[in-house]
């Protein structure tokens, strides 16, 4: 792997099948590639917690090249297309309407991982997101 998104979810490692247990575990070393980690609300108050997410926290040593952003306002379903296309499914799913402006929020999550992408897979640029959007 060269580079990597993580949109809102707990990333803990990289996954390896293992045939002797015949599932997938952790690999228990240092992750090396660039990792892009992108929350909402829902999700960066979770950082300073005890939940799934604890292992995303930007000081976790097994992650060599981390970056993290966090939309202020964002619900999780902010960072999908879905409030664009109908913001009243969006709202009920995510059991309340979120406080960003659903173009703002998309785009600005496209134009960074595009940034991300070319700064560390083409070499084009250097990536120096903000903590908050």
């Amino acid at each position: 792997m060269s580079a990597i998104v993580n949109i809102d979810a707990p990333f803990f490692s990289d996954l390896v099948y293992k045939k002797e247990v015949d599932d997938f575990v952790a690999r228990n070393e240092a992750f090396s590639a660039p990792l892009l980690n992108i929350y909402s609300d829902d999700v960066w108050k979770q950082l300073d917690s005890n939940s799934n997410y604890v292992a995303n926290k930007p000081n976790n040593e097994n992650f060599k090249e981390a970056y993290s952003v966090h939309f202020k306002g964002a619900k999780d379903l902010s960072l999908t297309d879905l409030p664009l296309f109908s913001p009243i499914l969006s709202t009920i799913l995510q059991r309340g309407k979120a406080n960003i402006d659903p173009y703002y929020c998309i785009e600005t999550e496209n134009k960074l991982i595009l940034q991300f992408f070319d700064t560390k897979l083409k070499g084009i640029g250097d990536f120096r997101p903000k903590e908050t959007y």
